[in-house]
Formats: structure tokens, sequence, C-alpha cells
């Protein structure tokens, strides 16, 4: 499992508790929450802080996450 997929399933994990802090920015490092921030410029500062150049996550708080799809219609030619 890679840090990202372990911080992913931690946050995953926290969530019903985190839904106090709809709104905010949580900090995850590996399997623990450093923190619940109000700006995700905060958290940032926070996570370098605490955990130097090792990985960690920043991810917004949201009980109903939204995911956003893309696509491009690949039959049309390049206009360049």
């Amino acid at each position: 499992m890679s840090d990202l997929e372990k911080e992913l399933a931690t946050y995953e994990s926290l969530l019903p508790t985190l839904k106090a802090d709809e709104g905010k920015y949580a900090v995850v490092e590996g399997d623990g929450l450093i923190g619940t921030f109000d700006s995700y410029e905060d958290a940032l500062k926070v996570g370098y802080e605490r955990c130097g150049l090792k990985p960690f996550l920043v991810k917004h708080i949201e009980a109903n996450e939204s995911v956003a799809f893309f696509s491009r219609d690949l039959d049309t030619p390049c206009p360049a």
C-alpha cells in the first residue's frame, strides 16, 4: 500500500468524526491525524513543519465529496 493510499484510508476512517469540521482541511500523516485547519495554506504549513519532506495528505473535509469527470473529444483534430 502506498503512502497516499494509507493516508486516504485513514482520512476515510476518520471522516465520521471529521464531519464536525466540514469545510476545513485535514492533515493526515500515515495512520494519524495531525489536525484540522481553516485554510489550505495553514494546513500545508503545519504539514511541512511537522513532517518535513516526508509524505503527508492535506484534504478538504466534505461529508459528500463531489467528483468531477472530464473527458476530451478524441475524434476532433487538434486545432494547433
